[in-house]
């Protein structure tokens, strides 16, 4: 008998300011990974988080005339990291994080 176990993923963002990572969860999540900062600059964002799969991550930022920009989704655990930057002539407006689910 083969049986199936379904489980509900929750989206959370571990928010990264001040040298402080903080936790927001767009709904109630069991654990939030612990996430590594590799390059954090004026037009750059990197790291990877704990953890593994089915659930991933990627790192997000704000660009003060580009919006918003994501880099490659990836599993938790992955170390080959995410990155997002900002585009030429751009700088980082506020947000860095990784976004995980």
């Amino acid at each position: 008998m083969l049986k199936i176990r379904i489980a509900a993923l929750s989206a959370a963002a571990v928010l990264i300011g001040s040298g402080a990572a903080t936790v927001g969860t767009a709904a109630h999540a069991e654990a939030s990974p612990k996430c590594h900062v590799w390059e954090q600059n004026t037009t750059r964002f990197s790291g990877w988080c704990d953890g593994h799969g089915p659930a991933s991550y990627r790192a997000t930022i704000t660009c003060r005339h580009g919006g918003a920009h994501q880099g490659a989704r990836v599993w938790q655990g992955d170390r080959r990291g995410s990155t997002a930057w900002c585009e030429k002539n751009d700088r980082v407006a506020n947000k860095w994080q990784f976004r995980t689910g």
